[in-house]
């Protein structure tokens, strides 16, 4: 059952979280479009306070950030706590910046060893829905000689063992400069 009108959204705050509560309850309508429980539970979710805006689990900072643009983020955009403190939530706290340049302000001055590289390497090949591209090298006159056999990008994709769109790139650029070909 629906209720008429929206309560009062009271906190329990079990992470420690720094934030203006009185905002962060007009972020949450705002964001739900609709009426929410009264009772809400800020918890941490990953390395970030978060909380539950129906099945949806939405990082405070974010949330908060969306509520004073008043539009949504594309996933690329990240909000940066100008502090460093990943539990203050306060809006003068609160910038944001794309995602390249945000690992660029945290990676500044830092240098990797092979070891973590390789580990950094494993882990995102186990990540789920990423591949990684691969590059390969296509000579032009074998692809042109496929394409003229009447091969489907798939089966040349398969022959060079790389992604179907590498191959349509690469017939792209054939047709975009037809002296590749010479």
């Amino acid at each position: 059952m629906k209720p008429n009108a929206q309560r009062k959204l009271t906190f329990t705050n079990k992470c420690g979280c720094r934030c203006d509560y009185g905002l962060l309850e007009d972020a949450m309508l705002w964001y739900s479009n609709g009426t929410l429980k009264s009772d809400r539970v800020i918890y941490m979710h990953g390395r970030y306070p978060a909380v539950s805006i129906y099945d949806e689990k939405v990082h405070i900072h974010r949330l908060i950030y969306m509520y004073m643009m008043q539009r949504m983020l594309v996933s690329n955009v990240v909000v940066h706590h100008k502090d460093g403190d990943k539990k203050n939530c306060l809006p003068d706290n609160l910038e944001h910046m794309s995602a390249k340049i945000h690992g660029s302000h945290h990676n500044k001055g830092k240098t990797l060893t092979k070891e973590h590289r390789r580990k950094i390497s494993e882990a995102n090949k186990k990540r789920k829905g990423m591949k990684m591209k691969k590059r390969v090298d296509i000579p032009t006159k074998d692809l042109s000689l496929f394409l003229d056999m009447g091969y489907s990008i798939n089966k040349i994709a398969s022959l060079y063992e790389c992604s179907w769109s590498t191959i349509r790139s690469r017939i792209d650029e054939i047709h975009e400069n037809p002296e590749l070909l010479k």
